[in-house]
């Protein structure tokens, strides 16, 4: 069993479930249908849903927790060449799933969030994303926490925390111009702020300071 469907078994055990609602859309030339299934009481909430993707006679099917992650829905983003799809299956981690074949190019899942008690910790939730080139740009937050902004080297397969690394804290947005990334802070709240690195320099410093997790 791999670390999401650990999760999955720990998110649903001990609820009982009743179908609740079909959705259907289209990407490209792949129909997505979702059943969602949820447990309702005075004590407790759980949504879960079935996700199938269809391109001809070729299929994907997962299960996703939490509404949250398919109202987020799916992300198109083209890398090497190569059209591909990028989802959540809950709130934390992504998978990149090659629109051509429906196979899994590359998934990331927080092992830490399967831990219980006093060693739990939070994980990174991507709500949005940005791309230039190879390099993927997360824009999400810490569960009840600032928000933060993450870059990923699809090559390197690896990570940069951008709200630390130029010092924007809490970074809530990555705009990019050309080939100059700007990490900002707009929050009406608090102090604009804002860091500006060319992607050369970016790649430089994920190659110096990235790492495998956020």
């Amino acid at each position: 069993m791999d670390l999401y469907e650990q999760y999955f078994e720990q998110y649903a055990e001990g609820f009982s479930f009743e179908p609740s609602g079909h959705i259907t859309a289209q990407l490209f030339d792949i129909e997505i249908e979702i059943d969602v299934f949820e447990h309702n009481s005075p004590y407790a909430h759980r949504e879960w849903a079935q996700v199938s993707l269809k391109k001809g006679d070729l299929t994907y099917n997962c299960r996703f927790c939490d509404r949250h992650v398919y109202q987020h829905g799916f992300y198109p983003v083209k890398i090497d060449g190569q059209q591909m799809i990028l989802f959540s299956k809950t709130l934390y981690g992504f998978v990149l799933l090659n629109a051509d074949t429906l196979v899994v190019e590359y998934e990331y899942f927080p092992k830490h969030v399967l831990a219980s008690g006093e060693d739990f910790e939070e994980s990174f939730i991507v709500c949005g994303v940005k791309q230039l080139g190879h390099i993927l740009f997360f824009e999400g937050c810490y569960w009840a926490c600032p928000d933060e902004c993450f870059a990923f080297d699809y090559d390197k397969k690896l990570f940069l925390d951008l709200s630390r690394q130029y010092d924007v804290f809490p970074a809530d947005e990555v705009v990019i111009q050309d080939d100059t990334i700007m990490i900002c802070c707009t929050d009406k709240n608090l102090p604009p702020k804002e860091a500006v690195v060319s992607k050369q320099d970016l790649i430089n410093d994920i190659i110096q300071y990235g790492t495998a997790d956020f």
